[in-house]
């Protein structure tokens, strides 16, 4: 579709909603947007922090003073 065309789309609407048209041309530019990030970052893999984080032997255990509350 040609600018051209849009332009006589847009003469053909009545001003009162131009800002209708306005919001949803920030939509298009925001998906835009957003589609050029996430396409430029690259992917995570799954077990990036293998041994990088330690957890307690004693995680899941019931904190002293809690028992009643489970």
């Amino acid at each position: 579709m040609s600018y051209e065309t849009l332009e006589n789309q847009i003469r053909a609407i009545p001003e009162e909603y131009f800002s209708e048209i306005a919001n949803f041309l920030d939509l298009l530019k925001y998906k835009v947007v957003a589609q050029q990030q996430s396409s430029s970052r690259p992917l995570r893999k799954l077990g990036g922090y293998e041994g990088r984080i330690k957890i307690a032997a004693d995680f899941d255990d019931i904190p002293e003073g809690f028992e009643e509350y489970v």
